[in-house]
C-alpha cells in the first residue's frame, strides 16, 4: 500500500491578478509522499536513430510517471472541485502540449469540457499524435515540424496521448466537468482559486496512484483554514486512470 498526505490550506493568494472579494477563498496546499519513497525508475529506453531531429538540448530520458522531490512533494496530481451553480469558464485559447526533445511538455494537462487542446511540434522531425479516448473522438494524425493540431474535447475523461514515431513519448489530457481545477507542481504544491465560502470535497487523480477524494474542506470568507488529510492507495488502483 502507498500513502499520500494532502496538506490543504484555504487562503487568499498574495500577488494574484484576479479580482479580490471577501465572499471567495482559495485552497492552497501540497501533495506529499508519506513513508519510504519508492526507488527511482530507470531511464526510458530511446532509439538513438529515432532521436534524429529531436531538440537535443531538451532531451530527457527521465520517467515522468511518478515524480517525487527530495522533500516528498508529488508532481502531476490533478485536483478538482465541483461548485454547484458556479460558471464553467472555457479558456479563450487552446491548452497547449508541446513536443520538444521528443517528449510531451507538460506531461499532464487539465482542461474543462468544451475547451480545446493544441499539439505543437517544436522539434525538427515529424511526430504522430495518437490519442486513446473512450468518449471523445480519437486522433491519429501527423504533425510536421513547426506545425500544430487543435482539437475541442466535449466529454469528461482521462485521455492517453502517444506518438507512434517515438514510442517512448506519453502524456495525459484530463478533461473535467469540474468548475475548479489545478495540477500539483514539481514540489507537490497546488492552488484552487475563486471558491465561494462553503464545504467541498477535493477530488484528485494521478496516473500511477489512481484517484480519490479528500474529506470535507471548509472554506470561509476572509479566513484561512488548514486540513491534513491522509489516504492509502494501491498503485494502478482499479478504475483509477479514468475520471
Amino acid at each position: 500500500m502507498l500513502t499520500l498526505t494532502l496538506l490543504l490550506a484555504a487562503s487568499a493568494l498574495s500577488g494574484s491578478t484576479a479580482p479580490r472579494s471577501d465572499d471567495f477563498g482559495s485552497i492552497a496546499g501540497k501533495i506529499v509522499w508519506e513513508g519510504e519513497k519508492p526507488a527511482a525508475k530507470p531511464d526510458i529506453p530511446m532509439d538513438e536513430k529515432a532521436l534524429t531531429g529531436c531538440k537535443h538540448d531538451h532531451i530527457s530520458k527521465k520517467d515522468d510517471s511518478l515524480l517525487i522531490d527530495a522533500a516528498g512533494g508529488v508532481a502531476n496530481v490533478v485536483l478538482t472541485i465541483e461548485v454547484a451553480g458556479a460558471e464553467k469558464k472555457i479558456p479563450a485559447e487552446p491548452i497547449e502540449i508541446d513536443q520538444e526533445g521528443c517528449r510531451f511538455h507538460p506531461h499532464v494537462v487539465v482542461l474543462p469540457v468544451g475547451a480545446s487542446v493544441r499539439f505543437r511540434n517544436s522539434d525538427e522531425t515529424n511526430h504522430n499524435i495518437h490519442t486513446f479516448p473512450k468518449k471523445n473522438d480519437p486522433i491519429n494524425k501527423n504533425v510536421a515540424a513547426a506545425g500544430t493540431l487543435d482539437q475541442t474535447l466535449s466529454k469528461a475523461e482521462v485521455i492517453d496521448v502517444k506518438c507512434d514515431v517515438h514510442p517512448w513519448m506519453k502524456g495525459y489530457i484530463v478533461v473535467t466537468d469540474a468548475t475548479h481545477y489545478a495540477i500539483s507542481g514539481v514540489d507537490g504544491s497546488f492552488k484552487l482559486e475563486g471558491l465561494p465560502a462553503g464545504e467541498y470535497e477535493v477530488s484528485w487523480w494521478h496516473e500511477e496512484l489512481g484517484k480519490g477524494k479528500t474529506e470535507k474542506v471548509k472554506v470561509e470568507a476572509g479566513k484561512a483554514t488548514a486540513l491534513e488529510h491522509k489516504v492509502s492507495l494501491e498503485k494502478k488502483a482499479a478504475g483509477g486512470r479514468r475520471r
